[in-house]
């Protein structure tokens, strides 16, 4: 009988949490921020991306290089990789079922770290990092909730 009642403990947290943290992710894009204009066909960031790009980091373009889409589900590190030289880094923590999720993120240039720190994911607030000065713009990274 105790093995029975171990058995369906475990199906019940086996079912009842692996599938929430599986449907945790975070999107990790890359945009070149310029004032200057873009070029024919290149792909922008969409418009109420852009608008809040622009109140924060005031360019006139935000063009789109690179995105990636990250599931949280393990607790270990996971990378995004738009360039061999440029790349971030993202460790979810370890949370309790009814904690905040947090994640550390890194970014690397040339090899060294430029800067880290920790974020929590939500919907409909991405988080901003502004990245190196590139081509008279600069990189940004955004991180948002999916």
């Amino acid at each position: 009988m105790r093995p029975a009642l171990l058995v369906r403990i475990v199906a019940f947290l086996a079912l009842g949490v692996c599938p929430a943290l599986a449907g945790e992710k975070v999107w990790v894009g890359l945009y070149l921020a310029k004032n200057t204009p873009p070029p024919p066909g290149a792909v922008l960031a969409p418009e109420k991306l852009a608008r809040r790009l622009h109140l924060v980091f005031g360019f006139d373009y935000y063009q789109f290089v690179k995105a990636e889409e990250i599931e949280l589900g393990h607790e270990w590190d996971q990378w995004a990789v738009p360039r061999r030289d440029f790349f971030i880094r993202l460790q979810p923590l370890r949370h309790l079922p009814d904690q905040p999720r947090l994640v550390e993120y890194e970014i690397f240039k040339d090899g060294f770290s430029v800067a880290n720190g920790r974020f929590q994911p939500q919907p409909d607030r991405p988080l901003f990092i502004s990245g190196p000065d590139l081509d008279r713009g600069r990189l940004i990274f955004v991180l948002e909730s999916r």
